[in-house]
């Protein structure tokens, strides 16, 4: 156990160690909270607030940021160019469908990297009316012009995991090898594959090309996660993400999960800055009005309060009892709450927190206060209450 991380044993012995071989040594981030993280239902970001999460992103070290869809309204256009402008710390890119008029307007916004997609799977062909070589045409060109003009061009295959693998080497292939794209994104749109078969994918794709390779997962069976880590296993570069997992549908991979995960258990580099995650999310949990929830690791509100008796008591005692990692990994602080589950020992917190004390023998009666307190508001005895208690027992 380190100083601050307390994980399994588990994680370090030969046969797990084994499975990690492609591994890179580093992953990059890339965030697409203004694109399909707005494309979360209600969801709508002003300019400003765009700008505003841009550069809290790059502060806290996402190292590529799509700031948009330029094409979708002027004001995306708009919010894209001010990005453009006041975002020096991080890549900033466009999305584009494969399409000329796109990669235009991208052109126009000052960017000079692109994700560029088109639907790969035949379901979702059968939904364009779109044939294979319709499609591969679209993929030739659009890639073809991005690069004449002096883009990064990275072709994003929509709905990859349900592609016929045939089909989706040579979509690639002509992206890659007669286009000339930098990078692919392997897509799981509907998030319906499992780790596995992203593992497969994904070293499919690094052994048809020598390219760098994306991970972009969707949690339609709360799978995003663990996905896109199946992805980055396999040997891809990169991952996207979203704050506080927003996206199309379900959402996408969180990004506070995939930068905790891959730091802590995985022993990766990255630039996040963990203790730039909890007012990260705050600040687009205000923008998009998604409420977190207090549950939700890393940067939900209760992730570092303990209320039971018998934990309080333990992690009075000796925290990694109860804790894989210490608070301060994250920017955060512990707290412990009063309820009707609490023991001795969240009395002694309680009345250290107000300065107060008790006679030894009246510490079982004002326990037994706080339980009762704590069962008839069917919740929390704050601060207050206690005091008011603390008197009563005196």
């Amino acid at each position: 156990m380190s100083e601050q991380w307390w994980l399994s044993p588990y994680n370090d012995i030969p046969e797990v160690a084994k499975e990690l071989i492609n591994l890179r040594k580093q992953i990059v981030f890339y965030d697409t909270t203004l694109r399909d993280g707005e494309q979360s239902i209600g969801v709508s970001i002003g300019s400003e607030d765009k700008v505003r999460i841009a550069k809290a992103l790059a502060d806290a070290g996402v190292d590529r940021i799509e700031a948009g869809f330029p094409s979708s309204t002027p004001d995306d256009k708009a919010a894209v160019i001010e990005i453009v402008k006041q975002v020096k710390n991080a890549e900033i890119w466009g999305f584009s469908r494969c399409n000329v008029g796109d990669l235009k307007t991208c052109v126009e916004t000052g960017v000079k990297a692109v994700v560029c997609e088109i639907s790969v799977s035949p379901a979702k062909m059968r939904a364009w009316e779109l044939d294979e070589a319709t499609v591969l045409t679209r993929i030739r060109d659009a890639i073809k012009f991005a690069k004449e003009q002096g883009l990064y061009c990275s072709f994003f295959a929509v709905d990859a995991s349900r592609a016929d693998l045939r089909f989706l080497k040579q979509a690639y292939e002509v992206a890659v090898k007669e286009s000339r794209a930098d990078e692919v994104v392997l897509v799981d749109t509907l998030g319906v594959a499992t780790p596995e078969a992203m593992f497969y994918l994904t070293s499919q794709v690094k052994s048809w090309l020598k390219i760098p390779v994306a991970i972009h997962c969707h949690n339609d069976f709360g799978l995003a996660s663990a996905c896109s880590i199946a992805g980055l296993k396999a040997g891809a570069d990169s991952v996207h993400v979203t704050v506080n997992g927003l996206g199309e549908k379900s959402g996408n991979a969180d990004i506070a999960d995939m930068a905790l995960a891959l730091t802590g258990l995985y022993r990766v580099k990255t630039n996040i800055k963990l203790d730039h995650l909890y007012p990260l999310s705050k600040m687009v949990a205000a923008v998009t009005k998604i409420p977190v929830s207090p549950l939700k690791s890393v940067v939900g509100d209760t992730v570092w309060v303990k209320e039971t008796g018998s934990v309080v008591a333990q992690l009075m005692i000796y925290p990694p009892a109860v804790e894989g990692y210490a608070p301060e990994v994250v920017g955060r602080t512990r707290d412990i709450y009063l309820s009707k589950k609490s023991g001795k020992k969240s009395i002694e917190y309680a009345l250290n927190q107000i300065g107060k004390t008790v006679a030894a023998d009246k510490v079982d009666g004002l326990l037994a206060e706080v339980k009762r307190r704590g069962a008839k508001n069917r919740g929390i005895v704050t601060l207050d209450e206690f005091r008011g208690l603390v008197q009563e027992v005196k």
